[in-house]
């Protein structure tokens, strides 16, 4: 069975406010495991404490390529100390030959950096990878210019949005797959879990299927704040 994490950048204006505060409410939730998008000027020792304190799990950390590429014994000095191996390009401009080739390139050099030092990076889609350039998707042609060498951190609902099939991609992609981002919604927009459209239901199922570790639970724009939209998508994580 899988394990529930959440990417805090649902509760980011908490964060803001409160990080440890709020980190303790996402563990009296329920969820095992924490993805971070930023550090809120919390030391890597600091921090380190607050996640045993709490049984949390730094499952990943959102880390854009600018920071890699500037600030890399920083960051990787900062994800060991927390225990977090996984480091995940949260964005790009990725929409044609030219970005394909200036943003896998600048993966693939980092990519074997990464790996020495014992950790791996990824890739969080959005939908616009699911475009076409000549004969296939945009994201797999960036895994290609990286010689197959870069993970996916397959964020399900915006294959959904790209009119691909979040279950059938992911088998297509299985060993690049450590863990997916599991949100609903509609073309409208997000929602928690099982208050949108998405086949929610089928990407946990795949989940089990491939027998991954983790899920990491994620609203953008969650409603009417973080904390509450994450409390029911556990409670329907739960009851399933």
């Amino acid at each position: 069975m899988y394990k529930i994490a959440v990417q805090l950048y649902t509760v980011r204006e908490e964060m803001k406010e409160n990080p440890v505060g709020t980190l303790e409410k996402v563990a009296e939730l329920g969820y095992k495991g924490v993805e971070f998008a930023g550090f809120f000027n919390i030391s890597a020792e600091e921090m380190k404490g607050h996640l045993e304190r709490l049984g949390l799990t730094a499952v990943a950390s959102h880390t854009p390529l600018e920071a890699l590429e500037n600030q890399f014994d920083e960051v990787i000095r900062y994800n060991k100390t927390i225990g977090n191996r996984y480091l995940v390009c949260p964005w790009s401009e990725l929409k044609d030959k030219e970005s394909l080739q200036e943003i896998g390139l600048r993966l693939k050099t980092l990519i074997p950096k990464v790996k020495a030092e014992g950790m791996e990076l990824l890739y969080h889609n959005h939908d616009h990878e699911l475009k076409i350039l000549d004969d296939n998707f945009l994201l797999d042609k960036l895994v290609e210019v990286c010689d197959g060498e870069l993970g996916l951190e397959v964020d399900t609902f915006w294959v959904y949005r790209g009119g691909v099939n979040p279950r059938d991609y992911m088998l297509k992609h299985e060993k690049h797959i450590p863990f997916v981002h599991v949100k609903d919604g509609t073309d409208e927009g997000l929602n928690a879990l099982g208050e949108g459209k998405a086949p929610v239901a089928q990407v946990l199922e795949t989940v089990e299927e491939l027998g991954l570790e983790w899920i990491i639970v994620e609203n953008d724009n969650p409603y009417p704040n973080g904390l509450e939209d994450i409390e029911r998508s556990m409670v329907y994580l739960q009851n399933k």
